[in-house]
Order: C-alpha cells, then structure tokens, then sequence
C-alpha cells in the first residue's frame, strides 16, 4: 500500500458531502481538517483547498474567519 492514490472523483465526492454538512451545521472543530484528511487519505492541505472551494461555492464562511476580516 505505499503508493501513492490518484484522485478518486468518488472519494472527492463524498469529502465535499462532509464539508458541506460540517459547514452548514458550523460543526467544524480544531483538528477536523486532519481527521478528514486521515479518514480520506489525503492531505489536510488538500482538505484544506476543498474546504475553501466549498466555502466559495455555498458563500459560506467559517466563524473564526469572519472574526478575522472583522477586526
């Protein structure tokens, strides 16, 4: 198993099902990026990148995020 996966469009799929759902029930806690990288075997970089895609997509911003841009 040492290497590496290509791009699974399934497995892409079903990571942006979860940040979807993780962000629409502002449920994203520390550490959430690397257990879906883990879970998903990618990298939190990775997660990180579809996340902020995601984020564009739906026009949704995460708590700690908007905190930031205000001050």
């Amino acid at each position: 198993m040492g290497h590496m996966l290509k791009r699974d469009p399934e497995r892409l799929a079903r990571l942006r099902i979860a940040i979807r759902y993780l962000l629409n029930n502002d449920a994203f806690e520390r550490g959430d990026q690397v257990k879906l990288a883990k879970h998903f075997r990618i990298t939190r970089q990775r997660v990180h990148q579809v996340i902020v895609e995601e984020e564009v997509r739906t026009g949704t911003l995460r708590m700690k995020r908007r905190d930031a841009t205000i001050s």
